[in-house]
């Protein structure tokens, strides 16, 4: 996560409330938590939030709990010194959400403050929670996910602000607990990029970039609105099922689908694209699309935020959500989008593109003219080959 300010300097000025530790229910640290190596860290006020279902006893609410949210290393810290209260940030309406949010940095702490926030109604639900925080609902979808990783992972990640949510996203997917822990092992001594943690999951090695096949090809025809421009692809070669899952070929084999289809009658474009072996999931990100070009935006960004949901790898489904903001004038959104998608295929010059304009419309020129300089690069590399 990307933060504006330290966490401290967010917390510096909060009003902080006195909670006796006995009213806080936490997480007990891992085995491999050394009070000693995080001595030096910066204290920052924990961050709690009062859970709803406590009893009223004699007009007096006798059982008032309260849960650890954020900044477990600074609550750990201070209970080595045996307080009997502990100065907190208490969470208790929606202004108090943004500055809590702002000053966390770990990604199964936003989790966590996710959660409490839904759970004890602080807001009604996750569309809510995406305005104020101004991330999309898909995004919101995502971190919550991190809970779904086994307890003594979560608190192991609460030892390090170094792994992102992007790098934990395939890890979310494995059913199997044993491989799960292998794989994370290997994630925390290897430190893997998101997309290298899907392809050592999937078992595969990082493909060269300049082997897509025909991606110029595929690429400059996104564009074109003439439906003669559409190739036949039947007689080439549909990837198999495994290639399918590395983001760059599956963008790949979305462009071809686009391209095949989009000529087509409204009542023949959907048998079309199964010919040419789309899944359930390429059909609704096709159908997002097309309400795209028709300009129903909203109706395309719900369709492409159950894809994204659901399948957390799909790029071509971030890359039409960014593009979806883009054109509505929704910036942060279409920048967030589009970072996904670099994230999962970097060398993509459509991607590439549409980011650097996105970045210019938020005036940040010098950012842009990089991002456009490395996209005709790539064009160039991609039809010399």
């Amino acid at each position: 996560m990307e933060k504006k300010r330290e966490s401290g300097e967010v917390l510096e000025h909060m009003l902080l409330e006195e909670i006796k530790l006995e009213q806080i229910d936490f997480m007990d640290p891992p085995v491999e938590w050394d009070l000693e190596s995080h001595q030096k860290e910066p204290y920052v006020p924990p961050i709690l939030i009062e859970e709803r279902d406590s009893e009223i006893v004699d007009g007096e609410n006798a059982s008032v709990r309260y849960t650890l949210l954020a900044h477990h290393r600074s609550f750990w810290r201070m209970l080595a010194k045996r307080p009997l209260s502990i100065r907190a940030l208490v969470v208790r309406s929606n202004v108090h959400i943004p500055l809590a949010h702002e000053s966390i940095v770990n990604c199964t702490e936003e989790a966590l403050l996710f959660d409490g926030l839904l759970r004890n109604r602080l807001c009604e639900n996750r569309s809510r929670l995406s305005e104020l925080l101004g991330y999309s609902r898909a995004r919101i979808t995502q971190i919550l996910n991190l809970l779904k990783l086994p307890s003594g992972m979560r608190r192991k990640l609460l030892l390090t602000d170094e792994i992102s949510e992007f790098q934990l996203r395939p890890l979310v997917r494995i059913i199997d607990t044993k491989k799960q822990m292998t794989m994370f092992s290997h994630l925390i001594g290897s430190k893997l990029t998101g997309r290298q943690m899907a392809l050592f999951i999937d078992g595969k090695k990082e493909k060269k970039k300049n082997t897509k096949p025909g991606i110029e090809e595929l690429m400059s025809e996104d564009h074109s609105s003439n439906g003669s421009a559409v190739h036949d692809q039947r007689d080439k070669p549909e990837p198999d099922s495994q290639d399918k899952d590395d983001p760059g070929i599956r963008t790949a084999h979305i462009r071809e689908l686009i391209h095949r289809v989009s000529s087509l009658k409204i009542n023949e474009w959907e048998a079309n694209a199964r010919e040419a072996g789309a899944t359930e999931t390429d059909i609704m990100l096709l159908q997002g699309v097309f309400m795209l070009r028709r300009g129903l935006y909203e109706r395309a960004i719900d369709i492409l935020e159950i894809v994204v949901e659901n399948n957390p790898d799909y790029a071509p489904a971030y890359f039409y959500l960014g593009r979806c903001g883009n054109l509505t004038g929704d910036l942060v959104s279409a920048e967030n989008y589009l970072k996904t998608a670099l994230e999962l295929v970097p060398d993509d010059p459509d991607y590439l593109i549409e980011f650097a304009i996105v970045l210019e419309k938020l005036k940040r020129n010098t950012e842009a003219s990089t991002f456009y300089k490395k996209s005709g690069l790539l064009r160039k590399r991609f039809s010399e080959d």
